[in-house]
């Protein structure tokens, strides 16, 4: 009849199924590059980059003498009793994909609740909502910020739900600076959820203020310079500084944080939740440190005013349930949690496409229509390992 088709008409429309996957189940193709720029590239590139690092590493050395003195070295106490103490610890993790039509994300927060090498309960998870976004300029940024508020919520449910008497969560304590929304290119859901972002973040400050609960904020990855800037070497990271300077169990003396555009928009916010400005400053007044608690490079610890007095207790915990690496058993354990994996992310787009397949057969999409699954051009099927998210949570407030 005009207009209907049998059943197995969507079906000889089909490519075979090795040929529609094979992007997904291959390696992405490699260009060939012209023996000309590879050489440049690879060979006589590499070159130049070695003898700049030489010549860092020979800065750093000789900065190290002029300013040993001028830098305030601490040691971790030995703290032993501290370490079995009810710890809640979170992470977040985000690998979204863009595809042609939209991107689509995905992230995911996770909670746990630790006692010195053990986790004492199920931990607590929340899944980001399923969404498109076709129009989104900043998807990853947005993403990362709506990982960030969802870790924010779930520390929050994990401490009414554990009690704890210390908190960690992975990377810092307030939104980063480079996800602060621009004036021209922002989309008013990207402005809804930075507003959303910096009230769940303020939740959970504030609570934390309120129960006068320590929490921390442990920085893996870093590319900040705010003590060797203060020293007059801007163009040094302070972890290539003070990989050289602190020992194993020892940290640097917290300073506060500049009151940058994030500090500035936290303070409206607060301001307008009916927070005190003494509440605002107790809570918003930030102090960091760099902290040597495993065989690599130091950490960065993040603390609110009101905690700093006990500042050395909760990196005293940080310090002695940390192995080789130096990260604390209840940071790693939640990032073991919530690591969204290349293999996750591709799991998900090939669910995607199999249940797209099974929409076509049923004759409520048709064949074409699973270009709204593809890739933009040059995006790798071997999606992103990692998280945006963490790779911000180093850079400037």
């Amino acid at each position: 009849m005009n207009g209907e088709h049998s059943e197995e008409e969507p079906r000889k429309m089909l490519p075979p199924f090795r040929e529609r996957f094979q992007p997904l189940l291959s390696e992405p193709e490699h260009e060939t590059l012209h023996p000309d720029l590879y050489s440049s590239l690879v060979d006589g590139g590499t070159d130049r980059i070695l003898q700049q690092l030489k010549e860092y590493n020979t800065l750093r050395k000789n900065l190290l003498k002029d300013l040993r003195g001028k830098i305030t070295i601490k040691s971790f106490p030995e703290g032993e009793e501290t370490v079995n103490s009810r710890v809640v610890a979170s992470d977040a993790g985000n690998n979204g994909a863009d595809f042609r039509s939209a991107f689509i994300p995905l992230y995911a927060s996770v909670a746990i609740a630790t006692e010195g090498w053990a986790i004492i309960d199920e931990p607590i998870f929340k899944a980001g909502e399923p969404q498109i976004w076709p129009d989104e300029p900043r998807p990853r940024d947005r993403e990362s910020l709506l990982a960030a508020k969802l870790q924010f919520e779930t520390t929050v449910e994990a401490i009414e739900r554990w009690r704890p008497k210390y908190v960690i969560i992975d990377g810092s304590l307030l939104i980063n600076f480079w996800l602060l929304p621009a004036i021209f290119s922002s989309t008013e859901e990207y402005e809804k959820d930075f507003n959303s972002a910096v009230t769940q973040s303020i939740r959970l400050l504030y609570s934390c203020y309120e129960m006068d609960l320590p929490i921390v904020g442990f920085i893996k990855r870093t590319r900040m310079n705010d003590i060797c800037a203060r020293l007059g070497v801007p163009k040094i990271r302070d972890t290539v500084l003070l990989d050289m300077m602190l020992g194993l169990g020892e940290y640097t003396a917290p300073i506060a944080l500049t009151n940058g555009p994030i500090v500035k928009a936290y303070k409206r916010r607060c301001l307008d939740l009916g927070i005190t400005e003494s509440d605002v400053e107790r809570i918003l007044n930030i102090h960091f440190s760099y902290a040597k608690t495993g065989l690599t490079t130091p950490f960065r610890l993040e603390v609110p005013e009101y905690c700093l007095d006990r500042l050395e207790e909760i990196g005293t915990i940080v310090f002695l349930t940390s192995e080789e690496s130096g990260v604390p058993f209840a940071i790693n354990e939640a990032d073991n949690l919530t690591r969204i994996t290349t293999s996750i992310s591709n799991i998900r787009t090939l669910m995607m496409y199999s249940k797209a397949l099974d929409l076509v057969r049923n004759g409520e999409m048709k064949p074409e229509d699973l270009n709204l699954l593809a890739l933009q051009h040059g995006e790798p099927w071997v999606l992103r390992d990692g998280d945006h998210m963490k790779m911000l949570s180093g850079r400037e407030k």
